[in-house]
C-alpha cells in the first residue's frame, strides 16, 4: 500500500485533453519527424478527383450563399405603432379581447371604436383594430395589419371567416399569426377540452405552419377576460417581430385613426350635397410619402393628395432616459389614444390643439331641450332597432332588439380531421408544447419584465412611500453584501490587507474598494464628504504616476478590442491550467518581470495567429469579397450623405418625403359628401401610396386557379370583384391556356384542380404580384365560401392575343372538275379576302383551299380541292378568330353607401334568378333518338340478251307469283303406325333438348349475372383507389403550386 502511495504521477496518453495539446503543438511548432503527413504526404492526399471537385463546389456553393447584396437601410428612427388586427366571426370576444388588452396596458376601461394605440414599452407602441365581418374589411385589414389575432370559437369550431381572412392574408403577404380560443368555459370536463384543443390547435398548424402560437381564454370577471391569460397574450405581443414585407416596404400607407371635414361653411350652407375636402390623420407607414403624390383610398377611389402637414407624435413612446434604470412605465407614460373612442385628452392639428373635456357638464336647461329634439330626429325604425328589453328591475345587461336576430354559422368541415387520438395527452401540453421562435432579445426580455412589475402594482399607491429611508438603506446593504468584487472581476486578483493588488493588471495606488464601502447619511454639501467618495466617479487620471500606468497597460493591450482573440484567450487560460496541474507546486504564486514578458509575448503570438486565421477564413483579398466588401462601402458612404444632407426636416420633407412613423394630416379634395355622411368608426379606413406605373389602365395577364373550397366553376366573362394592390374592383376577366405553340386558347370555364391565365382590364401592377377573387356583392350573404379565385400577375403585355375556334360551313352551287364554286360561307368580299389561302376541308375528307372572292352572290368564293368534289358535300373551314377582352373597370366604393355594402354588375344567372327565368334551351342542340328505316332495294333486272349467254347456274331462276294453292297443300298425309311412333319419339326427344338446352342457357345467365357482380365490385375498389391517388395527386401539386406562386 505505501508503494502504490508513493507511485510518480503517469501522464495520460490519450484523450481530448491530449490531443489538444497535440494539436496546439503541431501549430506553434509545425509537423515534426513522427508525423505522417510529413513523412508520406502523397498517402493523405485526395483519392477522387470528381468526389474532391463536387466537395469543392459544394463548399463555394455554401460560401457564395453567405453573400448578400448590402441592402439600403430604410429602418425609420422612431417605427410608426404595431397594427394588431383582431379577426373572427362574430360573437367569438373581439372587443372583450380589445377592452382587455387595453385595460392591462393603460388600466382604463374604453369604448372600442376606431383604430386605439397604446403605449406598451419605452420604445414601443401598439395599434388595435377591430376587424368587421364583411369581406370588404377583411381584404383591407389584411394588407396592413402587422399581427393578427385569430379568435375561434372553441365550443363551435372553426367558421368560414377565418379561412377566408387567411387566404386573404397568404395573397397579399401573410403577416404574424396567432390564434386564441374563446368560449373553453362552455366545454365539459377536461377531457374534452384537451381533445378541442388539440384537434382545433393540429388545424391551425395545418394552416398557419407548424408551431404556430395558439392562446386559450378559458374566462371571464367582470366583462374582461382574466388577467393572467391577458399577460400571457400580451407578452407575445410586446416581444413579437415583425417581417417586413416587400409590397409595404415599396408602398407608403397609413390607417386612419381620425377624419376631419374640412369644408368651409358657406360652400355647405349653399350645397349640402358638395364635394368635400377631408383631413384624414395618422401614422405614416412604409415608404416615404411626396407631396404631390396620388393615393387610393380603400373603399373611395383614387384621389391626388392636395397637402401633407407634419403634426406631434399625439401618442409618443417615452424611451429610455439616460441614467435611469427604471424599465417599467410610470402612469404618466401609459398613453392611450383613440379620437374614435372618444379618448387621448389632446388633439393636435397642423395650427391648434385641442382639449377633450369629458366630464363636460351642461350649462344650463336649452341644452336638455336641444338634445331632446335631436333625439325626435329618428325614425321610429331606428329606435325600434336601438330599443332593449330588461328581465329584471335594475339589471345590468339589457337584451337588445336586434340580438334575437340569428345569424347563420358556416362551419368548415374537413375530410383529413383525424378524431380518434389519444385522449390520455397530459393537458398541461397546450400551454408549453407550441412555443415558436418569437425572436426574443435582451430588450424585448426587458418588456417582459415590465408586464410582470406592472401586474404587482396596488392600488393604494402611497403604501410604499413610509419608511422609505431605512427600506432603501437596508436594500443597499443588501445588494453590495450579494454582489462580486469589482477587483477581482476588472483587474484578475485579490486585494490582500496591505493593499497590494497582484493580477494581470497591477494597481500601485493603495485604495479602497469604493463601490462596496457603505457609507452613512451625512451633510453632502461638505467639501469632505465630497471628496471621500470622488475615486468612485473620477475616469481620467489622478496623477501622472498614475497616467503612466494607464499608458502601459494600454501597450500591452493595444487601443482596441480583438473580439475574435476571446476564443484564444480562453484555450491559453485552459492551457495554462493544464501545464500548473502537470508542474504541481514549481509555479511560483507572484509572477516576476520575466514571466510579465513571457505572457505578453506569448499574447501577442495568439493574437496574430488568430488574426491569421480570420483573414484566411474571409479572404478578405479575394475577389468576390472585395467585390462585396466595395459594394458594402459604397452602400454605406451614400447612407452617410444621406444623413448629412437630408440632417434638416425641411430637406427630408420636400426631396426624400414624409417618412414612416411620423404623424401627418392628409387632405384630400374633391371627395363625394356620401363619405362623410355615412362615416362609421368601426369599419377600418386604409390610405395607400400609388406609384408612377400603377396609374395607367391596360390589360394584365394573370395565371388564375379557383379555390378548392369554392363550389361552382366561373363562366367566361363573368363579373368579379378582384383586390388587386390596394384597389378593389370589379372586371370581366377572359380565360384562356396556353397550348404547346403558345397560343392562348379561350376556355368558356374554369378547369377543375389547374391553373389556367385570365386576361382582364385594370390598373397595371408589377409581376409576381398576388390578387384573389370574389364574386357577387360585398354583402352577399351565403353559406360557401366567399374566396372564388387566387392568382397572380405575370405580364403586363398591351399585345395579348386571345383566340377561340370558329367552323364555317358552306355548300357548292357550281363544280368543274377539280375547281368549285361555294357560298353560304361568308356574307361579304371583304371576309373572303380576309381567309385567302385558308384550308377548307369537305365532310368525305377532300382537301381544299380557298382562292378568290367573287362579284355575286355575296360572300360566294373560288376554290381548288385536291379531287372533284359534289354538290351533295359540306365543305368546313376551321379557323382561329380573336376574342376581344372587355375594358370594364368599376372601383367597388363600399364606404360610400349608408350600410357599407356595394353591388355591382351581376352575373347572368343571378339576373336570371333575380327574374324567375330558366335557361333558355335550343332545341337543334338537343341529343335526339336517332331512328334508321330498313332501307328496301329494287329488284335485281338481268337483260334477256345477257341471260341468255349466262350459264343454267347463273341465270336468274325467278318464278312467278302462284295464284292457286298445290294440291299437296290441299291434301292431308296420313301416316302409318310404324311412322307414327318414330315420329312421336322424335317429337318427344327434341322437346326434352330444347327444355335441357333452356336449363343450359338459364344457368349460364345466372353464372355471367354473378361473374359480373363480382366485377363490378372490383372494378368499384380500383375506382375509388383511383380516385383516392388523384386527389393526392391535385393535392400535392396545389401545395407546390401555391409555394411557387408565394
Amino acid at each position: 500500500m505505501e508503494d502504490d502511495s508513493q507511485r510518480s504521477h503517469k501522464k495520460r496518453q490519450s484523450g481530448a485533453r491530449v490531443n489538444k495539446k497535440k494539436r496546439r503543438k503541431v501549430e506553434e511548432e509545425g509537423p515534426t519527424s513522427d508525423d505522417p503527413k510529413k513523412r508520406n504526404p502523397k498517402a493523405f492526399s485526395f483519392q477522387a478527383v470528381n468526389k474532391t471537385t463536387r466537395l469543392v463546389h459544394r463548399a463555394l456553393d455554401a460560401q457564395t450563399k453567405r453573400h448578400h447584396v448590402p441592402d439600403v437601410d430604410r429602418t425609420p428612427v422612431e417605427p410608426p405603432p404595431t397594427c394588431v388586427a383582431v379577426v373572427g366571426p362574430p360573437r367569438v370576444g373581439k372587443t372583450t379581447l380589445i377592452k382587455s388588452l387595453v385595460k392591462h396596458y393603460t388600466k382604463q376601461n374604453v369604448q372600442v371604436k376606431g383604430p386605439l394605440t397604446v403605449v406598451t414599452g419605452k420604445n414601443r407602441r401598439v395599434t388595435f383594430i377591430e376587424c368587421p365581418n364583411d369581406i370588404s374589411s377583411m381584404i383591407d385589414v389584411a394588407k396592413v395589419a402587422d399581427l393578427v389575432l385569430l379568435l375561434v370559437d372553441a365550443n363551435f369550431g372553426f367558421e368560414m371567416e377565418i379561412f377566408e381572412f387567411l387566404n386573404i392574408a397568404q395573397a397579399h403577404g401573410l403577416p404574424r399569426v396567432m390564434g386564441v380560443l374563446t368560449h373553453l368555459d362552455q366545454l365539459k370536463g377536461g377531457k374534452s377540452m384537451n381533445k378541442t384543443k388539440r384537434t382545433l390547435k393540429h388545424r391551425f398548424w395545418t394552416e398557419v405552419y407548424q408551431g404556430a402560437k395558439l392562446f386559450y381564454l378559458s374566462s371571464m370577471s367582470f366583462d374582461l377576460y382574466n388577467n393572467r391569460e391577458i399577460l400571457n397574450l400580451a407578452r407575445f405581443i410586446s416581444v413579437m417581430k415583425f417581417k417586413v414585407l416587400s409590397w409595404r416596404a415599396a408602398h407608403p400607407y397609413m390607417v386612419v385613426d381620425r377624419v376631419e371635414d374640412m369644408t368651409a361653411p358657406e360652400v355647405l350652407h349653399k350645397d349640402h350635397k358638395c364635394d368635400r375636402s377631408v383631413a384624414l390623420y395618422g401614422w405614416m407607414r412604409g415608404a416615404n410619402m411626396l407631396q404631390d403624390s396620388s393615393v387610393h383610398v380603400c373603399g373611395v377611389g383614387d384621389y391626388p393628395v392636395a397637402d401633407i402637414a407634419l403634426l406631434p407624435d399625439p401618442c409618443p413612446a417615452p424611451g429610455k432616459k439616460e441614467g435611469s434604470k427604471r424599465r417599467t412605465l410610470d402612469e404618466k407614460e401609459r398613453l392611450l389614444y383613440g379620437p374614435m373612442a372618444g379618448v387621448g385628452g389632446l388633439i393636435f392639428d397642423k395650427d391648434a390643439i385641442y382639449i377633450q373635456d369629458l366630464e363636460r357638464q351642461k350649462k344650463n336647461e336649452g341644452d336638455d331641450l336641444i338634445d331632446e329634439m335631436a333625439s325626435q330626429m329618428e325614425s321610429l325604425n331606428e329606435k325600434l332597432q336601438t330599443t332593449e328589453i330588461s328581465l329584471f328591475s335594475g339589471a345590468k345587461g339589457a337584451i337588445k332588439n336586434n340580438e334575437f336576430e340569428e345569424r347563420e354559422r358556416r362551419k368548415m368541415k374537413f375530410e383529413d380531421e383525424n378524431d380518434d387520438e389519444d385522449d390520455s395527452e397530459d393537458s398541461g401540453e397546450d400551454e408549453g408544447e407550441e412555443e415558436e421562435d418569437s425572436g426574443i432579445d435582451e430588450e424585448d426580455e426587458e418588456e417582459e419584465e415590465e408586464d410582470e412589475e406592472e401586474e404587482e402594482v396596488v392600488a393604494g399607491a402611497a403604501r410604499w412611500k413610509t419608511d422609505i429611508a431605512n427600506k432603501a438603506k437596508s436594500n443597499f446593504i443588501q445588494r453590495q453584501l450579494n454582489a462580486a468584487n469589482l477587483h477581482s472581476i476588472i483587474y484578475g486578483g485579490e486585494v490582500h490587507s496591505s493593499g497590494q493588488f497582484t493580477g494581470l493588471l497591477a494597481q500601485t495606488r493603495t485604495t479602497v474598494d469604493t463601490s462596496r464601502h457603505i457609507w452613512a447619511r451625512g451633510d453632502w454639501n461638505q467639501e469632505e464628504m465630497r471628496e471621500s467618495i470622488r475615486d468612485c466617479f473620477v475616469t481620467g487620471k489622478w496623477d501622472n504616476e498614475e497616467g503612466e500606468a494607464d499608458d502601459d497597460d494600454g501597450d500591452v493591450f493595444g487601443d482596441f478590442e480583438d473580439l475574435e482573440a476571446d476564443k484564444a484567450d480562453h484555450q491559453g487560460s485552459e492551457n495554462e491550467e493544464e501545464q500548473t496541474e502537470e508542474k504541481g507546486d514549481e509555479t511560483p504564486a507572484t509572477a516576476g518581470d520575466g514571466a510579465e514578458e513571457e505572457e505578453k509575448s506569448k499574447y501577442d503570438k495568439k493574437k496574430e495567429r488568430m488574426k491569421e486565421l480570420f483573414n484566411s477564413a474571409y479572404d478578405e483579398n479575394g475577389d468576390e469579397s472585395k467585390f462585396l466588401t466595395e459594394l458594402k462601402e459604397e452602400a454605406d458612404t451614400q447612407t452617410r450623405l444621406n444623413k448629412e444632407f437630408f440632417a434638416e426636416d425641411a430637406h427630408r420633407e420636400r426631396y426624400e418625403g414624409y417618412r414612416p412613423g411620423q404623424y401627418v394630416r392628409v387632405t384630400i379634395d374633391n371627395i363625394p359628401c356620401e363619405f362623410v355622411d355615412h362615416l362609421d368608426p368601426n369599419v377600418p379606413l386604409v390610405v395607400g401610396g400609388i406609384a408612377g406605373t400603377e396609374h395607367q389602365m391596360g390589360l394584365l395577364q394573370t395565371r388564375f386557379k379557383r379555390h378548392r373550397w369554392y363550389p361552382k366553376v366561373l363562366k367566361n366573362q363573368d363579373p368579379v370583384i378582384v383586390s388587386l394592390g390596394w384597389r378593389r374592383f370589379q372586371t370581366r376577366p377572359v380565360y384562356s391556356i396556353q397550348d404547346h405553340n403558345m397560343r392562348q386558347r379561350m376556355l368558356k370555364y374554369t378547369p377543375e384542380h389547374m391553373h389556367c391565365h385570365s386576361t382582364f382590364y385594370g390598373p397595371l401592377a408589377p409581376p409576381n404580384t398576388a390578387f384573389i377573387a370574389t364574386q357577387g356583392s360585398t354583402d352577399k350573404k351565403t353559406s360557401t365560401f366567399r374566396i372564388v379565385a387566387t392568382g397572380v400577375v405575370l405580364s403586363l403585355d398591351k399585345t395579348i392575343d386571345v383566340v377561340k375556334k370558329l367552323k364555317l360551313t358552306g355548300t357548292p352551287y357550281k363544280i368543274f372538275k377539280n375547281t368549285a364554286f361555294l357560298k353560304g360561307m361568308f356574307s361579304s368580299v371583304l371576309e373572303v379576302s380576309k381567309f385567302e389561302g385558308a384550308m377548307i376541308k369537305t365532310v368525305s375528307g377532300i382537301r381544299g383551299q380557298v382562292k378568290r372572292a367573287l362579284s355575286a352572290p355575296p360572300g360566294s368564293f373560288r376554290a381548288s380541292f385536291e379531287d372533284k368534289i359534289k354538290m351533295s358535300d359540306i365543305v368546313f373551314l376551321r379557323c382561329w378568330v380573336s376574342v376581344d377582352i372587355p375594358k370594364f373597370y368599376a372601383p367597388v366604393i363600399n364606404l360610400l353607401t349608408a350600410d357599407k355594402t356595394w353591388s355591382g354588375m351581376r352575373t347572368v344567372a343571378e339576373l336570371r334568378r333575380a327574374n324567375g327565368e330558366t335557361i333558355p334551351v335550343n332545341k337543334d342542340s338537343l341529343y335526339k333518338d336517332i331512328e334508321r328505316k330498313p332501307q328496301e332495294f329494287r329488284a335485281l333486272k338481268v337483260p334477256k340478251n345477257l341471260q341468255k349467254s349466262l350459264p343454267y347456274k347463273t341465270k336468274p331462276k325467278m318464278e312467278k307469283k302462284r295464284t292457286k294453292e298445290l294440291y299437296t297443300t290441299k291434301r292431308a298425309v296420313v301416316l302409318e303406325p310404324g311412322e307414327k311412333r318414330l315420329t312421336t319419339l322424335m317429337q318427344q326427344l327434341l322437346t326434352a333438348q330444347k327444355e335441357s338446352d333452356k336449363k343450359k342457357l338459364e344457368k349460364k345467365k345466372r353464372e355471367r349475372a354473378k361473374h359480373q357482380q363480382e366485377l363490378d365490385k372490383i372494378e368499384e375498389k380500383r375506382s375509388t383507389h383511383a380516385k383516392q391517388e388523384r386527389k393526392k395527386f391535385y393535392q400535392k401539386n396545389s401545395k407546390k403550386d401555391k409555394m411557387e406562386m408565394d
